[in-house]
C-alpha cells in the first residue's frame, strides 16, 4: 500500500475517532450534570448515546488496528514512525496524541460518573431499606454518653 493511501486512510480513521470522542465527552459531561440532577429519563437515553458512540469508537479502533497490521508494525515506536514517514510533517502524529489525551479524559469522566452513580445507588437502596423496614441490628450499641454497650447490656434493665 502506498504512503498516500495510508495518510488518506489513517489520517481519515483518526479525524472519524477525534470527532467521535468528541461527542463522547460532551455525553459525558451531560451524563455528570443528569447524575446531579437525578434525571433518570435522560440518564437512559444518554447511556444509549454513549453506548452507541463507544461502538463507533471501537470499529474505529479496528479499522486503525487492521491498517496498522496490513503495514506490519508491531510496536508503539514502529507505529510512530509509519506515521511519522506517512506523514512527514508530523501533524498526523500530533492529531493521533491528542486523540490519546481525549480518549484517557473520556475513561476518567466515566470512572467518575460511574463512580457517582454507585454512590447514588447505594444510598437509594440505604433509603430502601429504612423505609421498608428492611434494616439490620446494628453490631454496636452506645448509650448516652457514647460507651459502648455489649447486646446484653442494652436489656439488661428492662423488665416485662
Amino acid at each position: 500500500m502506498h504512503a498516500a493511501d495510508n495518510l488518506f486512510k489513517m489520517t481519515n480513521l483518526i479525524t472519524q475517532s477525534r470527532h467521535c470522542v468528541s461527542l463522547l465527552i460532551d455525553c459525558l459531561d451531560s451524563e455528570l450534570e443528569y447524575l446531579r440532577s437525578n434525571n433518570s429519563a435522560q440518564l437512559i437515553e444518554l447511556s444509549q448515546q454513549k453506548n452507541t458512540l463507544m461502538g463507533e469508537l471501537q470499529s474505529y479502533e479496528q479499522q486503525r488496528k487492521q491498517l496498522i497490521k496490513t503495514n506490519n508494525i508491531s510496536s508503539k515506536q514502529g507505529y510512530l514512525q509509519w506515521l511519522a514517514d506517512i506523514d512527514p510533517s508530523l501533524e498526523l502524529q500530533k492529531q493521533w496524541d491528542e486523540l490519546s489525551q481525549n480518549i484517557l479524559m473520556c475513561q476518567e469522566k466515566n470512572s467518575t460518573n460511574g463512580i457517582i452513580a454507585d454512590n447514588m445507588a447505594t444510598a437509594s437502596k440505604q433509603a430502601l431499606n429504612i423505609l421498608s423496614g428492611n434494616l439490620t441490628p446494628a453490631d454496636n450499641t452506645y448509650n448516652a454518653d457514647g460507651s459502648k454497650l455489649d447486646a446484653s447490656a442494652s436489656l439488661h434493665n428492662v423488665t416485662a
